[in-house]
């Protein structure tokens, strides 16, 4: 799931081989944020130099070709929307108990733009939907993983981990009220052994 600790996770520097406008981190970051805005139709080269200010010449500086640069784009994602938001809350410590309320906390209160257009991209395109499946198999492996720390029997905590992030994904897809901190300690709640 999306959390939103990796709001300060994205904060780290990336050197600056190159001016920060025509570095590669911001080409990735550009197109991540054409994607959320206009889908897979907003990754165009010259539409996405003309945002950062760059000619068209800087893209191929960093990509050898669109595919290049798309497969960057989703492993980008993949990175951090999965792999450091794990290694975040991991690193924030405690029980299983606080690191699955961290998890749900950080869920509900991202912004679904990003893994809407790349879920929606993911319809369409083989290497989109393989890279979806992978990150969905990470998320669920964790919220298993974490449920079974709990106290879950493996089976019931794979069978539940799915089934929340089952409903993390239709709630991404909704545009009703945020779920509460309330809201998300009556679900955990339900998620606890007993």
């Amino acid at each position: 799931m999306v959390t939103a600790v990796i709001a300060f996770v994205n904060t780290f520097g990336y050197g600056d081989a190159m001016d920060q406008k025509k570095n590669r981190k911001s080409w990735l970051d550009a197109g991540l944020s054409a994607l959320a805005g206009e889908g897979p139709e907003g990754l165009r080269i010259m539409s996405i130099a003309q945002r950062l200010g760059v000619t068209k010449g800087s893209f191929y500086w960093h990509f050898k070709n669109l595919e290049e640069y798309q497969s960057a784009l989703l492993e980008e994602w993949e990175q951090g929307h999965t792999q450091d938001a794990i290694a975040c809350v991991e690193g924030m410590g405690g029980d299983a108990a606080g690191k699955l309320r961290k998890w749900f906390i950080g869920s509900v209160a991202a912004d679904f733009t990003l893994a809407r257009a790349i879920r929606s991209w993911s319809l369409n395109n083989r290497h989109a939907c393989a890279i979806q499946a992978r990150v969905d198999k990470k998320r669920i492996d964790y919220l298993g993983k974490l449920l079974g720390d709990v106290g879950w029997k493996k089976d019931q905590a794979t069978t539940l981990g799915h089934w929340a992030y089952w409903a993390w994904v239709g709630y991404s897809t909704l545009d009703g009220p945020r779920i509460t901190e309330k809201q998300v300690d009556l679900i955990l709640s339900v998620l606890q052994p007993r």
